[in-house]
């Protein structure tokens, strides 16, 4: 499927008309997308239901400010992905710019966060970034899984770079698994760790990156200039597909 064979159905949440009008214009001229505009949680939320009752069928993205009249953006995260909102992609916009806004976005179950100003340029990479990820994901009935020269086996739980075996110790994989599971998506601190080591784990993001590095050491060319493993300071990480561009 190419990008454009599906619908491709965004819901705006902003309440800056500057920046609605802005992003309402850009998406029209783009093809094969089509942007729906709410400006308050409480209009945001009925246009979400109303989208799941009638047409059974989510909105591919959602890109969501958090300063709203009516409440905090963060709230409307929680609740999406608390009443069967997980297939949509939900992409923050947001002036703030702060780490810890960030950490809880993407912990409260965020996709993607972009901080004011932003380019349009860039608002649609990240949207291709997704989208790539969403159509390469691998059928639950094949245990391979490649990215760039890399190739992951589910039932041996084993990995080769360019037909080379990479030796892994069990949580290497399992980290690296769950990376390549959420290619494209920056990953907190936190959900990596409680995913990895569990929800009991506490406050040990040391786990995390010593272990990044040690993927990093044993998957890229140059651990130094890493191309699968990108770092977004003070949030987590993201694993992309070298191979591919923006």
């Amino acid at each position: 499927m190419t990008m454009h064979e599906e619908d491709l159905d965004l819901l705006l949440v902003e309440d800056d008309p500057s920046i609605g009008e802005f992003l309402q214009a850009a998406m029209d001229r783009e093809p094969g997308y089509a942007l729906s505009w709410e400006t308050t949680l409480k209009e945001a939320w009925k246009a979400w239901e109303k989208r799941q009752t009638w047409e059974g069928r989510p909105f591919t993205f959602i890109l969501l400010d958090l300063g709203l009249p009516d409440g905090d953006g963060q709230d409307l995260i929680r609740r999406l992905r608390a009443h069967g909102g997980e297939q949509s992609l939900i992409i923050v916009i947001s002036a703030r710019g702060n780490e810890a806004d960030k950490v809880r976005a993407l912990d409260n179950g965020a996709d993607d966060y972009l901080t004011k100003p932003f380019t349009i340029g860039e608002l649609l990479a990240r949207l291709r970034a997704h989208l790539r990820r969403r159509s390469v994901d691998r059928s639950t009935e094949s245990p391979h899984r490649v990215i760039g020269a890399l190739t992951l086996d589910d039932f041996t739980h084993t990995v080769r770079k360019k037909g080379v075996p990479i030796p892994m110790t069990p949580k290497e994989y399992q980290l690296l698994h769950l990376l390549v599971m959420n290619q494209g998506r920056v990953l907190s601190h936190r959900r990596i760790l409680h995913a990895v080591w569990g929800e009991h784990s506490g406050d040990q993001a040391h786990y995390v990156r010593l272990y990044i590095k040690r993927l990093r050491e044993k998957i890229e060319d140059d651990p130094g200039m890493p191309q699968y493993l990108t770092t977004e300071k003070g949030v987590g990480y993201r694993l992309d597909d070298p191979e591919v561009s923006q």
